[in-house]
């Protein structure tokens, strides 16, 4: 396996001058491609050769964040980090046997927004560069700044049939990387943060096609990360979970009756997830896919993973639901945002069609009478739910009625491509805003004002529906 995470020291002053990088102009470049958010002057043109798939930054703290690269040639390169004029990380980066790296650059300064890129060689002149990105780092303790997050979950082009990914032998071959019109528009937010709740690739077809082997997953993730997710991936750092596309439909599978040799390919699907997303562990043993993150006193964020945990009567492991309780009551902040794979709404519709609710939070009402519990003891506000999973977009209240803390939450379902008709059946008195095509949704934390604005963004670019609800 490739070499364990690398934790990347800043720059003092004293190594900054003697650098290299010391002779340049720190200032903005020209944009080297679509979603590229530019660099210093006179640095080398974009490869999409070299490096066909865009640097994601994520997991952000107050003072770290984690990268995620690849170089296809595997050759030496230069991984440099800088804020404003000042370079605060230039760092020599070793061929590894995959092309595939991840950095964790600590000792950060929090609020503040860093750029960075992949340059091609070991020492000046470089040969070119991989696309520029941004990242920001979470507000420290004690700031009540705004926070504003993006959402995304089952990419697609706007069919009912996902964007599968087929290898090369099959008979309907992956010609090109994926594109999608939705996330070309992404650059005209100003974000904090992007939040991915799952099927973030469908790569079914590497399970059933190519073996679910690790070389299968890692390449065909390229025809997304290479494709549609440049035009967002370099604008803002990202926190992820998964779902099930992530390796295979769950119903290709028993859960709890699988094979070795399916024990085996999901294993593989969860190493790459792991390889490739910028999560600051490299298996889930060493770092569950469940993790929370704090911007200031303002948000709480808190991803779960509501696929891989679940047995036949829960739907998350004992040790996630009581990690996410605790962190529930222990936050100090003014909003809680629970992003969960699955709807936590109690879905009031008219399609007999969606009565099977086996596979939302509704289905495990063990698990979902503890958190609704929790939230009503505490009598707490401003918690208000992110999800996906079901092909559709809405804001809708948890429950259609009750005056309860736990039934006057809010929940905003995103789907960034698929689309679900059926779910056009949803009640109207529960659902302020309901659309099957593809939407990206924004939403604003703001403290001062107690409320969170909720904003939706059609494949256009332009504004569909927004809302803001006093949380």
């Amino acid at each position: 396996m490739p070499s364990p995470n690398r934790h990347i020291p800043l720059l003092d002053r004293r190594r900054f001058l003697q650098s290299s990088a010391a002779t340049l102009t720190l200032g903005c470049g020209d944009k080297g491609g679509p979603g590229d958010t530019g660099g210093p002057a006179g640095e080398p043109p974009e490869s999409i050769v070299r490096f066909p798939r865009t640097p994601i930054a994520g997991d952000m703290t107050d003072t770290r964040v984690v990268f995620t690269f690849f170089v296809a040639d595997d050759s030496p390169v230069r991984f440099r980090v800088w804020e404003g004029e000042t370079l605060v990380v230039d760092q020599p980066v070793a061929p590894n046997g995959d092309g595939f790296h991840k950095l964790i650059v600590d000792d950060l300064t929090p609020s503040t927004t860093y750029r960075y890129v992949v340059l091609g060689g070991e020492d000046e002149p470089f040969e070119n560069r991989s696309l520029y990105g941004q990242v920001r780092t979470a507000h420290a303790p004690g700031s009540l700044e705004p926070v504003r997050l993006a959402l995304m979950c089952c990419i697609g082009r706007g069919t009912i049939l996902p964007d599968y990914y087929f290898p090369p032998t099959t008979f309907q071959p992956t010609v090109e990387p994926f594109q999608w019109e939705l996330l070309t528009h992404a650059a005209n937010h100003e974000l904090d943060a992007l939040v991915h709740l799952g099927d973030q690739a469908y790569l079914d077809f590497v399970w059933t096609d190519e073996g679910g082997t690790q070389e299968a997953y890692l390449s065909a993730w390229g025809w997304y990360h290479g494709g549609g997710y440049r035009d967002v991936y370099p604008l803002a750092g990202l926190y992820a979970t998964w779902d099930d596309h992530e390796s295979a439909d769950n119903g290709l599978f028993d859960p709890w009756a699988m094979t070795p040799d399916e024990t085996e390919r999901l294993a593989n699907a969860q190493a790459v997830w792991y390889r490739v997303m910028p999560i600051a562990a490299e298996t889930p043993a060493e770092g569950p896919v469940w993790r929370g993150f704090r911007w200031g006193d303002t948000l709480e964020l808190l991803l779960l993973d509501c696929r891989y945990e679940l047995t036949p009567d829960r739907l998350v492991s004992p040790e996630q639901l009581d990690w996410l309780l605790e962190r529930i009551e222990a936050s100090p902040c003014r909003f809680v945002c629970i992003a969960t794979p699955k709807p936590f709404a109690e879905i009031t519709s008219s399609s007999q069609l969606l009565s099977d609710n086996a596979d939302r939070w509704e289905g495990y009402p063990a698990d979902r009478a503890r958190v609704t519990e929790r939230l009503d003891a505490l009598d707490r506000d401003g918690v208000i739910f992110v999800c996906g999973d079901i092909h559709t977009n809405y804001l809708g209240r948890v429950k259609i009625s009750g005056d309860a803390p736990s039934e006057r939450c809010w929940e905003v379902c995103c789907s960034s491509g698929n689309v679900n008709p059926l779910t056009l059946g949803f009640s109207p008195e529960q659902f302020a805003f309901l659309d099957v095509t593809p939407h990206f949704p924004v939403l604003t934390f703001d403290p001062a004002a107690g409320t969170v604005h909720v904003a939706f963004y059609g494949t256009d670019g332009s504004l569909t529906f927004e809302h803001t609800l006093d949380a």
